[in-house]
């Protein structure tokens, strides 16, 4: 029989994953919320409220991207810095409105109790 040598590694991520199973028991979903906003930087909680105020509007909103954009920054990168920032922003944008629908899921079953 050949016995699996189990390093630290796998100890490590088995002790994170339980306390994610933990995490998500012990807290509501509004306390998951304020500890959620307290791990970002000020940069990311001021793109993630522009990008709230920006979704939570009654309208179609074409080019996210295009509103979000810091044009100030934008316009003293180079070419290839202005194509680096704009991936950067769709990849943090796209997780954030991921964020943004699942809070506000939650926030829908808890209102309809």
């Amino acid at each position: 029989m050949r016995r699996k040598i189990k390093g630290k590694l796998y100890f490590l991520a088995r002790d994170a994953k339980s306390r994610m199973r933990n995490f998500n028991k012990e807290k509501t979903v509004f306390e998951q919320v304020n500890y959620a906003k307290s791990c970002l930087g000020v940069h990311e909680q001021e793109l993630y409220d522009r990008v709230r105020k920006l979704l939570s509007r009654e309208e179609v909103i074409i080019n996210p991207i295009k509103e979000l954009i810091d044009n100030k920054y934008y316009a003293s990168l180079t070419l290839e810095g202005k194509q680096k920032y704009i991936f950067d922003l769709s990849e943090k944008y796209k997780e954030m409105k991921l964020r943004f629908e699942r809070e506000h899921e939650d926030y829908l079953k808890v209102s309809n109790i």
